[in-house]
């Protein structure tokens, strides 16, 4: 063991290099499981559950557990961008999970807070709706379901 750090093991290096390596994009055990399968390294869920924990403990992943019915997902925690004054948008259709930066939303938890006396957890609270690529996609294939069946207007 080295330390507090736990064993630091060639599974580990991997998941942690995939973590840096997709750094701006939230992750879950199931999509590390499949990228690695491809690169030709089995590493069971298990096990990329427990190095993500571990990483989580020292501060070198983040966890988002958004609802019970979606499994965690996980993104690298960069040394020098803080992480906790933002809200998530939730993609109904695609399951993405974006960063909401916006003064308005912030606006809103100060006003909840000042008026209602309730403070707003940012990391916690979520929005859920359908994305702009989500909604674009959605667009075209309906207007092209249009151009096939015009007799449908």
């Amino acid at each position: 063991m080295s330390g507090s750090n736990g064993y630091k093991t060639k599974q580990r290096d991997t998941i942690l290099k995939y973590m840096t390596d997709h750094k701006d994009s939230h992750v879950t055990v199931n999509g590390i499981s499949d990228y690695l399968t491809g690169q030709g390294t089995h590493v069971g869920t298990a096990t990329i559950y427990r190095h993500l924990e571990r990483l989580v403990e020292q501060g070198l992943v983040r966890k988002y557990t958004v609802d019970s019915s979606t499994g965690a997902c996980f993104q690298y925690a960069e040394p020098d961008r803080e992480c906790h004054e933002h809200f998530h948008l939730k993609c109904e259709k695609c399951g993405r999970l974006i960063h909401l930066e916006c003064s308005r939303v912030k606006e809103l938890a100060s006003h909840i807070f000042s008026e209602h006396g309730f403070a707003v957890d940012p990391l916690r609270t979520v929005f859920y709706g359908i994305c702009r690529e989500c909604s674009e996609s959605n667009a075209s294939s309906d207007n092209d379901t249009r151009k096939e069946n015009p007799d449908n207007e």
